[in-house]
């Protein structure tokens, strides 16, 4: 016994002078440090535990009994609810299982509604795609552009399932008129352009004023400007920028207004 006090009685002296340490150099102590002060309280603790028999006691056994009883009594309440109210909003499409990716902490269940994961997701997409709202024709290469909005076309069909076609009416409305538009832009372009250009890249060759000029030789700009329906094609890119940049489809997906402008 009296080795455990003598234990104990030096554990306490050891913690007081961490805990007085831990104070005066909050900022400079490290997470490690905080570790084991708590490490070593944790094991004070069983030692005083120990030491007066607390678990021993009657009393205190009844209490945790009935305590751990009540806990998982109010785990059960709370899973059942969780449960139903998962159920009413999923096949009422009010709310939304989204797993992003598969990987310790990937996981995420959202209690949203559909149509505010909807315009957070697609929102945040759409905005990432500068060429969407402003093409730049010194420095912006078509074929990506061309992949750019194929992709978003993709993305916006894919989660168009998440609205109410219904309850969300003016947003699903918007969304497929977007679609339609995109659809329209690439039917028009894609096919032709991507053959003239993967031959040109292929050949890395082009004619410029009865000059063969070779594409890895110049810029994307004076490569682009070959293509036989380049000023048709570049219209419809800025008529595709102009009806992205209309203020009803920036608030209804929450765009923010410091994308994209002229560079």
């Amino acid at each position: 016994m009296t080795i455990v006090l003598t234990t104990l009685f030096i554990l306490l002296i050891i913690l007081v002078i961490a805990i007085r340490y831990r104070l005066k150099n909050a900022k400079s102590s490290s997470q490690l440090f905080t570790a084991i002060l708590l490490l070593l309280a944790l094991i004070i603790s069983v030692y005083l535990l120990g030491y007066f028999k607390v678990f021993q006691c009657t009393p205190i056994k009844d209490y945790v009994v009935n305590f751990k009883e009540l806990l998982q009594i109010i785990i059960l309440i709370l899973a059942v609810l969780a449960f139903f109210g998962a159920s009413i909003g999923f096949f009422d499409k009010k709310y939304t299982l989204r797993i992003d990716k598969f990987n310790i902490g990937g996981i995420n269940v959202l209690f949203d509604k559909s149509s505010e994961i909807y315009v957070k997701t697609v929102g945040t997409y759409v905005s990432s795609k500068r060429s969407l709202f402003s093409f730049n024709e010194k420095r912006d290469n078509i074929y990506e552009v061309l992949n750019a909005y194929y992709d978003v076309y993709n993305f916006i069909r894919n989660n168009l399932e998440l609205l109410d076609h219904e309850k969300d009416s003016d947003l699903y409305k918007t969304s497929v008129n977007i679609l339609k538009e995109l659809n329209k832009f690439l039917t028009k372009h894609q096919n032709d352009y991507r053959r003239w250009y993967d031959k040109v890249i292929s050949d890395d060759e082009f004619m410029v004023s009865n000059h063969e000029q070779k594409a890895h030789n110049t810029t994307i700009e004076q490569v682009q400007k070959q293509y036989y329906r380049y000023d048709e094609l570049l219209q419809d890119i800025k008529n595709l920028n102009k009806y992205m940049s209309e203020e009803k489809i920036k608030n209804m997906l929450k765009i923010n207004d410091f994308i994209w402008g002229e560079e």
